[in-house]
C-alpha cells in the first residue's frame, strides 16, 4: 500500500481527529470529553469545550482536499496553520478570544497585543519552565491566560538552526533550541455577564 505523500486518502479525518483529541486530553486531564455533563469542570469550560472541538473538528474537515493530496509532501497543514484557523473559528463562535502568538511571529496575524508582549517578555525572563500566566485586567472585567509553549524536537525542522537557512516553507529558520521558549497560547475572556463561579 502506498504511504506517505503517495497516498490518496491519509485516514485522518474529523473524526479520526476527534478520537485521537479525546484520548490525548484524558490522558492529559483525567476528564473524558464524551461524558462532558458529568465531568468535574468548570461550567465555562462545559460550555466552551464543545465550541473548541466543533472548531477543530471543522478545520480538519475543510483541510482534507489539502490533506489528501497525491504526489505532495509538504502541504502547510502544520500545527501553527491548524492552530490559527481553529482559534479564529473558536473565537468567531464564542465570546473567548484565543490565539496563537509570539514575539517575533512569523505570521502578522499573531502579532502580539502589547498585553501580550509585555507577557511574553516576562515569561522569556522566568527561570524555565515558566509558569501559566492568569491575571485580570480591565479592572477585573477581563480575564487574560497566556499558557507558554516550547519548541519541540519537531519544531526545530522549521526553527531550528542553521539560522537564515530557509525551512521547507520558505522561511528563515529561527535557531532555535529544543525547549527554547516558542510563544504562547493567548486566552482573553471577558467577565461581564459571566455568572459568578464560571
Amino acid at each position: 500500500m502506498p504511504k506517505g505523500p503517495h497516498k490518496g486518502q491519509k485516514g485522518f479525518t474529523p473524526e479520526v481527529f476527534e478520537r485521537q483529541l479525546f484520548e490525548e486530553f484524558r490522558g492529559q486531564t483525567g476528564v473524558d470529553l464524551t461524558h462532558l455533563e458529568a465531568a468535574r469542570v468548570p461550567p465555562l469550560a462545559r460550555e466552551l469545550l464543545p465550541m473548541l472541538i466543533q472548531a477543530s473538528k471543522e478545520v480538519v474537515s475543510d483541510a482534507q482536499v489539502v490533506i489528501n493530496q497525491r504526489g505532495v509532501g509538504y502541504k502547510n497543514f502544520i500545527p501553527a496553520t491548524f492552530g490559527s484557523q481553529a482559534a479564529a473559528r473558536f473565537s468567531g463562535k464564542s465570546r473567548v478570544r484565543l490565539k496563537q502568538t509570539a514575539l517575533l511571529p512569523r505570521n502578522p496575524k499573531n502579532e502580539p497585543d502589547p498585553y501580550e508582549a509585555a507577557a511574553l517578555r516576562r515569561l522569556a525572563a522566568q527561570p524555565s519552565p515558566p509558569k501559566t500566566i492568569s491575571e485580570l485586567t480591565d479592572e477585573g472585567k477581563t480575564l487574560r491566560v497566556l499558557n507558554p509553549i516550547y519548541h519541540t524536537k519537531d519544531c526545530l525542522k522549521c526553527h531550528g538552526g542553521p539560522t537564515g537557512e530557509l525551512d521547507i516553507s520558505g522561511y528563515p529558520k529561527e535557531g532555535a533550541r529544543e525547549g527554547d521558549l516558542a510563544g504562547a497560547i493567548s486566552v482573553s475572556i471577558p467577565l461581564e455577564g459571566a455568572r459568578r463561579g464560571e
